[in-house]
Protein backbone atom coordinates (compact mmCIF):
# COMPACT_ATOMS: atom_id res chain seq x y z
CA UNK A 1 0.00 0.00 0.00
CA UNK A 2 1.35 3.33 -0.81
CA UNK A 3 -0.16 7.12 0.15
CA UNK A 4 0.48 8.72 -3.80
CA UNK A 5 -0.94 12.42 -2.69
CA UNK A 6 -1.81 13.81 0.32
CA UNK A 7 -4.09 16.71 0.04
CA UNK A 8 -5.03 19.16 3.49
CA UNK A 9 -7.06 22.06 3.72
CA UNK A 10 -7.40 24.11 7.09
CA UNK A 11 -5.61 21.53 9.09
CA UNK A 12 -3.93 22.74 12.18
CA UNK A 13 -0.66 24.82 10.57
CA UNK A 14 -1.75 24.28 6.92
CA UNK A 15 -4.29 25.94 5.35
CA UNK A 16 -4.08 24.40 2.26
CA UNK A 17 -1.00 21.57 1.15
CA UNK A 18 -0.79 19.69 -1.61
CA UNK A 19 2.16 16.53 -1.80
CA UNK A 20 3.41 14.21 -4.47
CA UNK A 21 4.49 11.54 -2.73
CA UNK A 22 4.49 9.31 -5.66
CA UNK A 23 8.17 9.11 -6.00
CA UNK A 24 10.52 6.70 -3.84
CA UNK A 25 9.40 4.51 -0.66
CA UNK A 26 10.99 6.74 2.05
CA UNK A 27 9.91 10.46 3.17
CA UNK A 28 11.84 12.73 5.43
CA UNK A 29 10.25 16.00 6.70
CA UNK A 30 13.23 17.94 8.02
CA UNK A 31 12.68 20.77 10.16
CA UNK A 32 12.71 22.29 13.19
CA UNK A 33 10.71 22.12 16.37
CA UNK A 34 7.11 23.32 16.23
CA UNK A 35 6.79 23.54 12.76
CA UNK A 36 4.05 21.24 11.77
CA UNK A 37 6.00 18.27 11.01
CA UNK A 38 4.16 16.17 13.23
CA UNK A 39 0.70 17.68 12.22
CA UNK A 40 1.68 16.20 8.98
CA UNK A 41 1.58 12.43 10.06
CA UNK A 42 -1.42 13.21 12.35
CA UNK A 43 -3.39 13.59 9.13
CA UNK A 44 -1.87 10.60 7.14
CA UNK A 45 -3.77 9.01 10.53
CA UNK A 46 -6.89 10.66 10.27
CA UNK A 47 -6.97 9.40 6.87
CA UNK A 48 -6.06 5.69 7.84
CA UNK A 49 -7.70 5.61 11.45
CA UNK A 50 -10.92 8.15 10.90
CA UNK A 51 -9.37 9.76 13.87
CA UNK A 52 -5.88 11.55 15.32
CA UNK A 53 -2.82 9.47 16.49
CA UNK A 54 -2.46 11.71 19.31
CA UNK A 55 -5.84 11.59 20.63
CA UNK A 56 -6.62 15.17 20.26
CA UNK A 57 -9.74 16.68 20.10
CA UNK A 58 -11.34 17.55 16.85
CA UNK A 59 -12.18 21.52 17.57
CA UNK A 60 -8.08 21.76 18.54
CA UNK A 61 -7.57 20.14 14.92
CA UNK A 62 -9.29 22.97 12.73
CA UNK A 63 -7.09 26.08 11.82
CA UNK A 64 -7.95 28.96 14.23
CA UNK A 65 -11.34 30.78 13.07
CA UNK A 66 -12.25 28.11 10.64
CA UNK A 67 -15.07 25.64 11.06
CA UNK A 68 -14.53 22.71 9.19
CA UNK A 69 -10.82 20.65 7.89
CA UNK A 70 -10.56 18.08 4.80
CA UNK A 71 -8.11 15.05 4.55
CA UNK A 72 -7.96 13.91 1.39
CA UNK A 73 -5.39 11.08 -0.33
CA UNK A 74 -5.17 9.01 -3.36
CA UNK A 75 -3.79 5.55 -2.52
CA UNK A 76 -2.71 2.90 -4.65
CA UNK A 77 -2.40 -1.05 -3.53
CA UNK A 78 -0.06 -3.34 -3.89
CA UNK A 79 -1.99 -4.47 -7.10
CA UNK A 80 -1.34 -0.76 -8.11
CA UNK A 81 -5.32 -0.23 -8.26
CA UNK A 82 -5.92 3.37 -7.15
CA UNK A 83 -8.72 4.52 -4.29
CA UNK A 84 -9.40 7.89 -2.59
CA UNK A 85 -10.19 8.73 0.96
CA UNK A 86 -11.13 12.00 2.69
CA UNK A 87 -12.15 13.01 6.09
CA UNK A 88 -13.72 15.95 6.44
CA UNK A 89 -14.93 17.31 9.62
CA UNK A 90 -17.23 19.92 10.79
CA UNK A 91 -17.70 22.11 13.88
CA UNK A 92 -20.23 24.59 12.95
CA UNK A 93 -23.71 25.09 12.98
CA UNK A 94 -22.89 21.42 14.71
CA UNK A 95 -20.36 18.66 14.89
CA UNK A 96 -20.16 16.20 13.02
CA UNK A 97 -17.43 13.89 10.90
CA UNK A 98 -17.96 12.28 7.50
CA UNK A 99 -15.49 9.73 5.74
CA UNK A 100 -15.44 9.11 1.59
CA UNK A 101 -13.81 6.02 0.02
CA UNK A 102 -14.04 7.40 -3.94
CA UNK A 103 -16.14 10.04 -2.75
CA UNK A 104 -18.89 7.66 -1.68
CA UNK A 105 -19.92 8.01 1.96
CA UNK A 106 -18.84 5.55 4.58
CA UNK A 107 -18.95 4.35 8.00
CA UNK A 108 -15.73 4.07 9.89
CA UNK A 109 -15.41 0.33 9.70
CA UNK A 110 -15.43 0.35 6.04
CA UNK A 111 -12.50 2.51 5.58
CA UNK A 112 -10.37 1.06 8.80
CA UNK A 113 -8.03 -1.29 7.07
CA UNK A 114 -8.32 0.19 3.56
CA UNK A 115 -4.88 1.75 4.17
CA UNK A 116 -3.65 -0.34 7.31
CA UNK A 117 -0.83 2.10 8.79
CA UNK A 118 1.69 1.83 11.47
CA UNK A 119 2.34 4.75 13.99
CA UNK A 120 5.46 5.19 15.94
CA UNK A 121 5.19 8.35 18.47
CA UNK A 122 7.40 9.54 21.02
CA UNK A 123 5.17 8.88 23.86
CA UNK A 124 5.73 4.93 22.20
CA UNK A 125 8.65 5.21 24.74
CA UNK A 126 7.08 4.81 27.25
CA UNK A 127 4.91 1.96 26.22
CA UNK A 128 6.83 -0.27 28.94
CA UNK A 129 6.68 2.37 31.73
CA UNK A 130 3.32 3.99 31.17
CA UNK A 131 -0.22 3.69 32.06
CA UNK A 132 -2.29 0.31 31.20
CA UNK A 133 -4.57 2.46 28.62
CA UNK A 134 -1.46 3.56 26.42
CA UNK A 135 -0.62 -0.40 26.07
CA UNK A 136 -4.22 -1.39 25.39
CA UNK A 137 -4.67 1.16 22.63
CA UNK A 138 -2.09 -0.47 21.20
CA UNK A 139 -3.40 -3.58 21.06
CA UNK A 140 -6.55 -1.72 19.94
CA UNK A 141 -4.73 0.55 17.20
CA UNK A 142 -3.97 -3.12 15.40
CA UNK A 143 -7.14 -5.10 15.58
CA UNK A 144 -9.36 -2.36 14.40
CA UNK A 145 -7.63 -2.18 11.19
CA UNK A 146 -8.14 -5.46 10.82
CA UNK A 147 -11.79 -6.19 12.29
CA UNK A 148 -14.75 -4.42 12.39
CA UNK A 149 -16.43 -7.01 14.15
CA UNK A 150 -13.79 -6.03 17.24
CA UNK A 151 -14.41 -2.10 16.52
CA UNK A 152 -18.24 -3.00 17.14
CA UNK A 153 -17.96 -4.96 19.93
CA UNK A 154 -15.35 -2.30 21.66
CA UNK A 155 -17.64 0.10 20.83
CA UNK A 156 -20.51 -1.34 22.22
CA UNK A 157 -18.80 -2.59 25.26
CA UNK A 158 -17.30 1.24 26.09
CA UNK A 159 -20.96 2.16 25.74
CA UNK A 160 -22.43 -0.62 27.85
CA UNK A 161 -19.63 0.21 30.90
CA UNK A 162 -20.48 3.90 30.78
CA UNK A 163 -23.86 3.24 31.18
CA UNK A 164 -23.14 0.72 34.24
CA UNK A 165 -21.07 2.80 35.70
CA UNK A 166 -23.66 5.49 35.63
CA UNK A 167 -26.35 3.48 37.32
CA UNK A 168 -23.22 3.13 40.14
CA UNK A 169 -23.28 6.65 40.44
CA UNK A 170 -27.32 6.66 40.66
CA UNK A 171 -27.26 3.36 43.07
CA UNK A 172 -24.73 5.85 45.14
CA UNK A 173 -27.63 8.42 45.23
CA UNK A 174 -29.71 5.81 46.35
CA UNK A 175 -32.08 6.30 42.97
CA UNK A 176 -31.19 2.35 42.07
CA UNK A 177 -30.52 -0.73 43.61
CA UNK A 178 -27.32 -3.11 43.26
CA UNK A 179 -29.84 -6.02 41.75
CA UNK A 180 -30.27 -3.82 38.88
CA UNK A 181 -26.64 -3.93 37.78
CA UNK A 182 -27.31 -7.65 36.72
CA UNK A 183 -28.62 -6.84 32.90
CA UNK A 184 -25.69 -4.41 32.73
CA UNK A 185 -23.79 -7.54 33.84
CA UNK A 186 -24.59 -9.66 31.33
CA UNK A 187 -24.92 -6.75 27.98
CA UNK A 188 -21.15 -5.86 29.29
CA UNK A 189 -19.56 -9.90 29.06
CA UNK A 190 -21.65 -9.71 25.86
CA UNK A 191 -19.41 -7.41 24.13
CA UNK A 192 -16.62 -7.84 26.43
CA UNK A 193 -15.47 -11.46 25.62
CA UNK A 194 -14.92 -11.03 22.51
CA UNK A 195 -12.63 -8.02 22.69
CA UNK A 196 -10.44 -9.86 24.90
CA UNK A 197 -10.81 -13.49 22.90
CA UNK A 198 -9.65 -10.66 19.71
CA UNK A 199 -6.64 -9.48 22.01
CA UNK A 200 -5.25 -12.97 23.00
CA UNK A 201 -5.25 -14.16 19.53
CA UNK A 202 -3.35 -10.92 18.58
CA UNK A 203 -0.66 -11.81 21.61
CA UNK A 204 0.06 -15.34 20.37
CA UNK A 205 0.31 -13.84 16.94
CA UNK A 206 2.94 -11.53 17.97
CA UNK A 207 4.54 -13.94 20.41
CA UNK A 208 5.40 -16.34 17.11
CA UNK A 209 8.29 -14.16 15.70
CA UNK A 210 8.98 -11.63 18.68
CA UNK A 211 11.87 -13.63 19.33
CA UNK A 212 13.07 -13.61 16.06
CA UNK A 213 12.65 -9.33 15.95
CA UNK A 214 14.59 -9.25 18.96
CA UNK A 215 17.89 -10.91 17.71
CA UNK A 216 17.63 -8.86 14.72
CA UNK A 217 17.87 -5.59 16.74
CA UNK A 218 21.14 -7.07 18.43
CA UNK A 219 19.71 -8.38 21.56
CA UNK A 220 20.19 -12.07 22.54
CA UNK A 221 16.75 -13.03 24.51
CA UNK A 222 15.73 -16.08 23.69
CA UNK A 223 12.92 -16.76 25.89
CA UNK A 224 11.20 -13.32 25.47
CA UNK A 225 7.63 -13.44 25.68
CA UNK A 226 4.55 -11.10 25.75
CA UNK A 227 2.06 -11.99 28.22
CA UNK A 228 -1.51 -10.85 28.63
CA UNK A 229 -2.42 -9.80 31.95
CA UNK A 230 -5.64 -10.24 33.41
CA UNK A 231 -6.66 -12.18 36.58
CA UNK A 232 -8.19 -15.21 35.49
CA UNK A 233 -6.83 -17.69 32.77
CA UNK A 234 -10.17 -18.51 30.75
CA UNK A 235 -9.45 -18.92 26.95
CA UNK A 236 -12.35 -20.03 25.37
CA UNK A 237 -16.03 -17.87 24.67
CA UNK A 238 -18.45 -20.05 27.11
CA UNK A 239 -15.04 -20.28 30.14
CA UNK A 240 -14.67 -16.92 29.72
CA UNK A 241 -17.94 -15.48 29.86
CA UNK A 242 -18.51 -17.49 33.16
CA UNK A 243 -15.45 -15.84 34.74
CA UNK A 244 -16.22 -12.48 33.90
CA UNK A 245 -19.97 -13.13 35.25
CA UNK A 246 -18.29 -13.91 37.90
CA UNK A 247 -15.67 -11.75 38.70
CA UNK A 248 -17.97 -8.56 38.20
CA UNK A 249 -20.76 -9.89 40.54
CA UNK A 250 -17.62 -10.77 42.76
CA UNK A 251 -16.72 -7.47 42.90
CA UNK A 252 -20.38 -5.45 43.00
CA UNK A 253 -19.99 -4.26 46.55
CA UNK A 254 -16.81 -2.67 46.15
CA UNK A 255 -17.70 -1.27 42.50
CA UNK A 256 -20.36 0.46 44.04
CA UNK A 257 -18.46 1.91 46.59
CA UNK A 258 -15.87 3.24 43.97
CA UNK A 259 -18.45 3.90 41.52
CA UNK A 260 -16.42 2.07 38.54
CA UNK A 261 -16.42 -0.95 37.23
CA UNK A 262 -13.26 -3.18 38.55
CA UNK A 263 -12.99 -6.00 36.01
CA UNK A 264 -13.32 -6.40 32.29
CA UNK A 265 -10.88 -6.13 29.09
CA UNK A 266 -10.91 -2.16 30.59
CA UNK A 267 -8.89 -2.96 33.34
CA UNK A 268 -6.43 -6.05 31.35
CA UNK A 269 -2.79 -5.33 30.42
CA UNK A 270 -0.08 -6.63 28.78
CA UNK A 271 4.07 -7.04 29.06
CA UNK A 272 7.01 -8.14 27.91
CA UNK A 273 9.09 -10.56 30.14
CA UNK A 274 12.31 -12.30 29.52
CA UNK A 275 12.86 -15.51 31.43
CA UNK A 276 9.59 -14.49 33.33
CA UNK A 277 10.79 -10.92 34.69
CA UNK A 278 9.03 -7.79 33.11
CA UNK A 279 11.13 -5.87 31.26
CA UNK A 280 10.78 -2.23 32.43
CA UNK A 281 12.06 -4.20 35.81
CA UNK A 282 15.99 -4.91 34.84
CA UNK A 283 16.05 -4.02 30.77
CA UNK A 284 18.33 -0.55 30.03
CA UNK A 285 16.90 2.22 28.24
CA UNK A 286 18.80 1.00 25.11
CA UNK A 287 17.45 -3.00 25.25
CA UNK A 288 13.89 -1.70 26.30
CA UNK A 289 13.95 0.71 22.86
CA UNK A 290 15.37 -2.10 20.89
CA UNK A 291 11.89 -4.33 22.55
CA UNK A 292 9.66 -1.16 21.38
CA UNK A 293 11.31 -1.67 17.79
CA UNK A 294 10.64 -5.14 17.36
CA UNK A 295 6.91 -4.16 18.48
CA UNK A 296 7.02 -1.57 15.61
CA UNK A 297 8.68 -4.30 13.13
CA UNK A 298 5.96 -6.81 14.41
CA UNK A 299 2.84 -4.56 13.64
CA UNK A 300 4.15 -4.17 10.28
CA UNK A 301 4.50 -7.91 9.16
CA UNK A 302 0.96 -8.77 11.56
CA UNK A 303 -1.10 -5.83 9.42
CA UNK A 304 0.31 -7.04 6.00
CA UNK A 305 -0.60 -10.59 7.02
CA UNK A 306 -4.58 -9.56 8.11
CA UNK A 307 -5.05 -6.82 5.43
CA UNK A 308 -2.81 -8.52 2.22
CA UNK A 309 -1.42 -5.36 2.16
CA UNK A 310 1.61 -3.78 2.88
CA UNK A 311 1.35 -0.86 5.25
CA UNK A 312 2.21 2.85 5.45
CA UNK A 313 4.46 3.72 8.07
CA UNK A 314 4.64 6.56 10.02
CA UNK A 315 7.88 7.41 12.18
CA UNK A 316 8.00 10.85 14.39
CA UNK A 317 11.48 11.79 15.65
CA UNK A 318 12.08 8.60 15.97
CA UNK A 319 15.86 9.03 14.93
CA UNK A 320 16.34 11.26 18.27
CA UNK A 321 15.65 8.36 20.59
CA UNK A 322 17.68 5.71 18.92
CA UNK A 323 21.91 5.12 18.54
CA UNK A 324 23.20 5.13 15.51
CA UNK A 325 22.66 1.04 15.75
CA UNK A 326 19.51 1.02 15.83
CA UNK A 327 19.07 3.72 13.19
CA UNK A 328 20.48 1.40 10.76
CA UNK A 329 18.79 -1.82 11.81
CA UNK A 330 15.37 -0.34 11.63
CA UNK A 331 15.93 1.41 8.31
CA UNK A 332 16.64 -1.91 6.66
CA UNK A 333 14.03 -3.58 8.10
CA UNK A 334 11.58 -1.41 6.36
CA UNK A 335 13.06 -2.11 3.21
CA UNK A 336 10.08 -2.54 0.65
CA UNK A 337 7.79 -0.13 2.69
CA UNK A 338 6.29 3.38 2.33
CA UNK A 339 7.75 5.28 5.13
CA UNK A 340 6.79 8.60 6.28
CA UNK A 341 9.57 10.48 8.68
CA UNK A 342 9.88 13.56 10.57
CA UNK A 343 13.06 14.40 12.01
CA UNK A 344 15.14 17.42 13.05
CA UNK A 345 18.30 16.59 11.27
CA UNK A 346 18.98 13.76 8.56
CA UNK A 347 20.47 10.11 10.06
CA UNK A 348 22.93 8.23 8.52
CA UNK A 349 21.58 4.82 7.30
CA UNK A 350 21.77 2.86 4.11
CA UNK A 351 18.59 3.63 1.77
CA UNK A 352 17.42 6.50 -0.27
CA UNK A 353 15.72 9.51 1.11
CA UNK A 354 13.16 11.62 -0.90
CA UNK A 355 13.94 14.97 1.86
CA UNK A 356 11.21 17.80 2.28
CA UNK A 357 11.76 20.91 3.76
CA UNK A 358 9.02 21.88 6.43
CA UNK A 359 8.54 25.57 7.76
CA UNK A 360 5.09 27.36 8.59
CA UNK A 361 2.27 25.98 7.02
CA UNK A 362 4.55 24.89 3.86
CA UNK A 363 6.53 22.17 2.97
CA UNK A 364 8.62 21.89 -0.06
CA UNK A 365 10.88 18.99 -1.51
CA UNK A 366 14.55 19.59 -1.88
CA UNK A 367 16.51 20.46 -4.60
CA UNK A 368 18.81 17.37 -4.98
CA UNK A 369 17.18 14.02 -3.45
CA UNK A 370 20.15 12.74 -1.09
CA UNK A 371 21.13 9.26 -1.16
CA UNK A 372 22.23 8.85 2.26
CA UNK A 373 25.01 5.68 2.79
CA UNK A 374 26.25 4.07 6.17
CA UNK A 375 29.95 4.81 6.41
CA UNK A 376 32.63 2.27 4.94
CA UNK A 377 33.96 -0.48 7.79
CA UNK A 378 37.83 0.34 8.34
Amino acid sequence: MRLLSLALTQFRSYASLFLDLSQGDVHMFVGGNGVGKTNLLEAVSILSLTRSCLGTEEADILQWGTEYYRVRGVVQDDAEQDCTLEVVSQQAPRVQKACFLNDVRRQVEEILGVMPTVVFLPQELQLFSGAPAQRRKFLDRLLCQVSPEYLLSLTRYQQVLRQRNSLLRRIAEGAASPEDLAPWDRHLVEHGVPVTLARLELIGTLQLTLPEEVAALGEDWRDVEILYDRRGSACDRDALTEEYLFELEENRKRDCILLATGAGPHREDWHIAVGGRPIQTFASRGQQRASLLALLLLQVSYLELRCGEKPVILLDDVFSELDLSHQRALIQSLGGYQVLITTTRVPEGGVDFRLWSVAEGEIHPMKVPVALRSPSKK
